[in-house]
């Protein structure tokens, strides 16, 4: 079992078909994916990313109760679709 499907059906009690499918969204681009790998590591939102202007601190700081695979989710969502991420960042984001 790999450290990302270990992270999600033990830590994050996702089953393993969830665990899968929210898998390939973080390893989707491989700057992320080493992102996320570090973090399961230290536990700490050092040496990401930046994409769209965003990092993972500067996500987990917006967002603190989003857990660090959401974090990372985003920040794929940022890359992928940026029009969505940036109108999520200022509706829901701004709120908190």
């Amino acid at each position: 079992m790999n450290e990302i499907i270990r992270y999600l059906t033990e830590e994050k009690q996702e089953t393993p078909v969830v665990a899968r499918i929210l898998e390939k969204t973080l390893v989707k681009y491989d700057d992320i994916k080493e992102g996320f790998l570090k973090w399961l590591c230290t536990r700490e939102y050092t040496d990401s990313p930046v994409v769209g202007g965003y990092s993972a601190i500067n996500i987990h700081e917006l967002q603190p109760e989003m857990d660090a695979a959401g974090v990372y989710q985003f920040l794929v969502t940022l890359r992928d679709n940026p029009e969505k991420a940036q109108e999520y960042l200022k509706s829901n984001f701004a709120k908190k």
